[in-house]
């Protein structure tokens, strides 16, 4: 598989009793992080540079008790050495 990366965003909603949970899994997972989060709901950013962990990553914040649904708001990939070559806007 070629070196991408994978930026992803997604929504989970949850009973508010989920969140510390939530949280615990964004502390242990390398690349995630909780964007926004209220009682009912949280947007998790993700970066990582295989689809298979963007995917684990969703069925883990699944599978935690107190989740009602989770589902992908925003996925891009691209081959990691372009974003050696962002270039500066000219003046």
């Amino acid at each position: 598989m070629a070196d991408e990366i994978h930026i992803a965003s997604f929504i989970v909603h949850h009973r508010p009793e989920a969140l510390a949970a939530l949280e615990a899994l964004a502390a242990d997972r390398i690349g995630l992080e909780i964007a926004l989060r209220d009682e009912g709901r949280a947007i998790l950013l993700h970066e990582c540079g295989d689809p298979r962990d963007l995917l684990d990553c969703m069925d883990a914040a699944q599978a935690i008790a107190g989740v009602i649904s989770t589902n992908l708001v925003y996925h891009h990939a691209e081959p990691r050495g372009a974003l050696d070559d962002l270039r500066t806007p000219s003046p």
